[in-house]
């Protein structure tokens, strides 16, 4: 597989603000776990509560927000692959599945499980933890595909 044709410098910049994207999008699914775990153990139910509702604005901004700019900037870079990356690719397709997969789960998981808990369900806790675990996987095959792009 030839890169050099991608490797220029606009190219570059929407590589740039791809892993960007992702740091955004998917930093509050890897910290939030250990977070709220050391908060139960030390803060009371209002901490939890208040911390709670934080996250409801965080994953809807930019949990959400970075999964939308991980689309655009991924669809961007194939267009200025030069037909070096094509859309028909196996691993491009698997990684829109896997996309939309994210998308679902933020959304119907942890955003759900934040947002009881944010009005004092603690019974929240466990579709968030749980939606937080399977993004996070979803988050290494989405890394395993970008990076070995199976069928390439």
């Amino acid at each position: 597989m030839v890169l050099a044709a991608v490797r220029d410098d606009t190219y570059n910049l929407f590589l740039f603000l791809h892993i960007v994207a992702a740091v955004v999008a998917f930093a509050s699914v890897l910290l939030n776990p250990m977070l709220e775990a050391f908060l139960r153990k030390t803060e009371g139910a209002e901490t939890i509560r208040d911390w709670s509702a934080f996250n409801v604005w965080y994953t809807r901004l930019f949990s959400l927000g970075g999964l939308a700019a991980l689309f655009v900037t991924g669809i961007i870079m194939i267009l200025l692959s030069d037909d070096v990356i094509e859309f028909s690719e196996s691993w491009i397709s698997l990684s829109f599945l896997v996309w939309i997969a994210m998308g679902g789960v933020l959304s119907a998981m942890v955003l759900k499980g934040q947002k009881l808990m944010a009005a004092g369900d603690l019974s929240g806790r466990s579709k968030a933890v749980l939606g937080n675990q399977i993004t996070s996987v979803l988050v290494l095959v989405a890394l395993y595909l970008m990076v070995f792009k199976p069928g390439a």
